[in-house]
């Protein structure tokens, strides 16, 4: 072949976005010589997707229609949102790069070359490349959270295109089954952001409903277009004055489409817009502020009214005038001083009105609009009843039949109205805290000790779900969220020589207890999220250094909460808890390390109830049976059984006089007793005697349960979860109809219906008859755990003398610019006789109508 010839190439949307054409040719003498070129694909889609609304700009409660066109047969995920969310995370938006990003480029080597003997890249760093964020509502945490990096799992990079297109099918899917229902970072905008300049036009019959529906996420719906490739859905534009931003993206034989954004904009020329606070206070005052916008091209004399409303007082200011000339283009703001009276969700009014008047706005003489005269605006403000919030658990592992009374009082000093109390009723003992991974305890997680409380009960339930078949992939994803970002919160908390304290680098130096609660974790979590084995490793191998040569384990660092490390205070339970830290990581009681830490539990004495507990496990982890069983004869003698229940507590306390109808045990006494039920199901058998032992525990432990699943403090509600998610693996079974009756004072009855494919479904109901004594009946084969919780809000209470609290404004009287911006300073001292305090959290309820300027939040946190 000599000269030139040209060669007719395929252009497919599977060579998107660019392609390398590789020429080569064989000379007669052998040598091979090559030319490549590069060919830029435009990137598009085999299905041809398109919307649009039927008109570009409505007022708002109109009535239009949205155009969709995809190929037939598509199924289409359709989207609109207010454009003001999408501004606070664009990069999150599902677009035609987006797309192509995570699939695989058509390449060839820079070079012609024998092939390597392995794989081109290396199994020890996975590729990394971002997997894009559908077109999902963003929750509220996800502003503040990078994105996440999805990294390919070994099995399947051998094959990594292959996975590519599975990765992206997943998401692809994933993005059409997310709830519209959830909140945001910002409200409403307070100033639209459109044009001016529109006219009046025809006259209006009758005045415009008032509008109440300001949704953050209008659109959120599969349409399907049938087999004329085309459909049409009738909607009502939302009464916000905004611009909403839709998108569409569909699925159908022939492929992905995905639709450019189009804009609607919702707008009125005349209107009033509220700006309310999240939450007022009951009884405190606060400013309520309205704005009235004119858009039109001539001056308006306004009138603005907030509708009375038993719910309301208000007082209007003597030198505010509520109305006035408003000009082209010109808003002007309105204030009342309000209280509200009643407690829960109340509706506040502001109407606005164009007047007729003979009276100048400067030079021009106002006019009346012909359409739209009057605008009203009607928004809920939730009212909260102030004070200290009170809340009690009541819970009943109910089986078979069975019944009990619960009686729900309150104390006198309650502020009024403020009880209120419910029932759940779940077919899983761990059904509540599934419900409440992400919050367990009522607590702020700020360091590193409380980061792991919403790290570690993942793992447990997880691996319980997984052991009863019940693991779901929407449960699966949502613990795998959790894990990941705890897992990398704790790479913050992290030294350089492998271990880990409460605040990371700005302490002086690790800690043994936490550092070996982190090493335990990580190396439970690795069966369902990666984590770097070299955390693993540089954790067990500072722990190994800090053992003596008895085998005992030194305490290092500072721990700040130490209710988080539960009984563990001597050097003993200590390394007791370092040596079940590494068994539970998989080393084997033979290993050097482990087997001399167990002799030096084994030549220790003691007759601490908490210490004997956790002996009793880890000899269970290490299969010593005799040491075991030594330490839980001695625990037997200790143990307090009541009402068919079974328990542990420290020395020295008392006994109560009777068994506590509301969850009230100390942390200390429930992570003893779990530590004893992890004993007794660590056996290599666990005999039906030990199953009748380990289910009257269950029964106690239940009933320490808070509203939210978790117990009183951290380290307890870790270690209670674990023993409680091992017990559930073990006695799971098919249910089968399990029925419960709630009775109230007055004979009303709610019923709540379990079987095995609702039993991790939480039921609920209102309990409104309070105070009153409630009757529930359980019947049926299987169990229910059942919980009643009373909330009510009682006044601050007296200062109990350990902390010394002066609080102060400035500037100290509220004139002037003091009623919109002031200083808040607040000095605390300790006085109580320890020589150091635990971790101190100081809760500052702000002035209802007020927020924290941001600036001073930074200031507080360096």
């Amino acid at each position: 072949l000599r000269g030139s010839f040209s060669l007719e190439l395929p252009i497919g949307p599977e060579l998107a976005p660019m392609a390398k054409v590789l020429g080569y040719a064989v000379l007669p003498d052998g040598e091979m010589v090559a030319d490549s070129t590069e060919l830029k694909v435009a990137k598009c889609f085999t299905n041809k997707v398109k919307m649009a609304f039927s008109e570009d700009r409505a007022l708002p409660g109109s009535v239009l229609q949205l155009e969709l066109e995809a190929a037939p047969g598509s199924l289409c995920a359709i989207r609109a949102v207010d454009r003001s969310v999408l501004l606070l995370k664009p990069e999150a938006e599902l677009n035609t790069e987006t797309v192509y990003k995570v699939l695989p480029k058509f390449d060839y080597p820079r070079s012609i070359q024998d092939p390597p003997p392995c794989s081109a890249f290396s199994w020890d760093f996975p590729p990394d490349f971002d997997i894009p964020i559908g077109p999902i509502a963003l929750r509220r945490q996800d502003f503040i959270s990078p994105l996440r990096r999805h990294y390919l799992p070994p099995p399947f990079q051998r094959n990594s295109k292959m996975y590519t297109y599975k990765l992206f099918q997943v998401k692809t899917l994933s993005a059409c089954s997310f709830h519209p229902s959830v909140s945001y970072l910002l409200r409403e905008a307070d100033v639209p952001r459109v044009g001016s300049g529109m006219p009046a036009v025809a006259v209006q019959e009758e005045p415009p409903a008032p509008r109440t529906y300001f949704p953050e996420t209008w659109l959120w719906d599969l349409v399907p277009v049938g087999e004329g490739g085309s459909a049409e859905v009738v909607l009502t534009v939302p009464d916000a004055i905004t611009e909403w931003e839709a998108g569409m993206f569909c699925t159908s034989p022939q492929g992905l489409g995905l639709a450019p954004a189009t804009n609607l904009t919702a707008f009125k020329p005349f209107f009033v817009e509220l700006a309310l606070p999240y939450a007022v206070i009951r009884h405190e005052a606060f400013t309520l502020v309205a704005t009235v916008f004119n858009y039109l091209r001539q001056c308006l004399r306004v009138q603005v009214t907030l509708v009375n409303s038993a719910e309301l007082e208000v007082s209007a200011s003597a030198d505010e005038v509520y109305g006035g000339c408003i000009c082209a283009d010109e808003a002007r703001t309105f204030r009342w001083g309000v209280r509200a009276t009643s407690l829960g969700e109340v509706n506040i009014t502001v109407s606005t009105e164009a007047l007729s008047s003979k009276e100048l706005c400067g030079n021009e003489m106002p006019v009346v609009p012909a359409q739209g005269r009057t605008d009203t605006v009607i928004k809920p403000l939730l009212v909260q009843p102030g004070g200290i919030l009170v809340e009690k658990a009541h819970n009943s592992l109910l089986c078979q039949e069975v019944a009990e009374e619960i009686s729900l009082e309150v104390p006198a000093n309650i502020l009024e109205g403020s009880q209120r109390a419910h029932v759940t009723v779940m077919g899983d003992i761990m059904g509540n805290a599934l419900q409440n991974l992400d919050r367990l305890l009522a607590m702020p997680y700020g360091c590193g000790e409380q980061n792991m409380v919403r790290f570690a009960p993942n793992i447990y339930i997880q691996q319980y779900l997984e052991k009863s078949g019940q693991l779901h992939p929407d449960i699966r994803a949502k613990a795998q969220g959790f894990l990941q970002s705890g897992y990398q919160r704790e790479l913050l908390y992290k030294h350089d020589d492998g271990s880990y304290s409460a605040f990371g680098k700005s302490d002086p130096e690790g800690n043994t207890w936490l550092t070996a609660f982190v090493l335990k974790s990580f190396g439970q979590a690795r069966a369902y999220v990666a984590i770097e084995e070299r955390h693993i490793t540089d954790a067990l191998r500072w722990l190994q250094k800090k053992q003596r040569e008895t085998g005992c384990f030194r305490s290092v660092g500072k721990l700040f909460n130490n209710a988080l490390q539960g009984g563990v205070s001597d050097e003993l339970s200590l390394s007791a808890y370092v040596t079940a830290a590494m068994l539970e990581l998989g080393l084997s009681p033979t290993d050097p390390k482990v087997s001399l830490a167990l002799q030096c539990l084994e030549a220790s004495v003691t007759d601490d109830p908490y210490t004997q507990a956790l002996l009793a496990y880890v000899f269970g982890l290490a299969g010593r049976r005799e040491q075991q069983q030594t330490q839980l004869q001695s625990l037997a003698q200790h143990s307090i059984t009541a009402e068919g229940q079974l328990h542990w507590q420290r020395k020295g306390k008392a006994l109560p006089s009777s068994q506590p109808s509301w969850a009230a045990a100390a942390p200390a006494e429930v992570e003893m007793t779990a530590y004893v039920l992890l004993a007794y199901l660590s056996q290599p058998q666990v005999s039906s005697a030990d199953l009748t032992t380990a289910s009257q525990i269950v029964r106690w432990l239940s009933k320490q349960q808070n509203p939210y699943g978790g117990f009183a403090s951290t380290q307890d509600t870790v270690v209670a979860l674990q023993a409680l998610a091992k017990y559930a693996a073990l006695t799971y079974g098919s249910n089968g109809d399990f029925t419960v009756n709630v009775t109230s004072p007055t004979g009303t009855r709610q019923d709540f219906v379990l079987h095995n494919s609702n039993r991790l479904v939480l039921q609920r109901a209102a309990l409104p008859e309070l105070p009153g004594t409630y009757r529930v009946q359980a019947r049926g084969q299987g169990c229910a755990l059942v919980q009643v919780t009373l909330r009510y809000n009682v006044p601050p209470p007296p200062s109990t003398g350990t902390f010394n609290l002066h609080v102060e404004t400035e500037p100290r009287e509220c004139r002037g610019d003091a009623s919109t911006r002031f200083r808040l300073l607040l000095r605390a001292r300790y006085t109580g006789e320890r020589p150091t305090t635990n971790m101190v959290v100081i809760e500052a309820k702000l002035p209802s109508g007020y927020i924290p300027d941001k600036s001073s939040v930074v200031e507080v946190r360096s």
